[in-house]
């Protein structure tokens, strides 16, 4: 038994079932485009954002043995 709320799809005639159908998948293939590029973009954003924390902490390396050498040399 079909739910009340769509109870004024049955006054539509068959033509204006199909097109409020081919609105629907329109709508539908336009929110999956929508996905696949935010997925892709989030995708892209993960790679940089793991790129700039590699080269971070490989930085905080050189610069903790610079200092450790600096601390070395300035010891009496």
């Amino acid at each position: 038994m079909p739910s009340k709320q769509y109870d004024h799809y049955r006054l539509l005639t068959i033509d204006n079932l199909i097109s409020t159908i081919e609105r629907q998948d329109l709508e539908i293939s336009n929110l999956k485009k929508s996905l696949k590029e935010t997925k892709e973009s989030r995708n892209q954003y993960y790679e940089y954002n793991k790129f700039h924390m590699e080269e971070i902490t490989r930085l905080d390396k050189q610069i903790g043995q610079y200092r450790k050498r600096l601390k070395t040399m300035s010891t009496p």
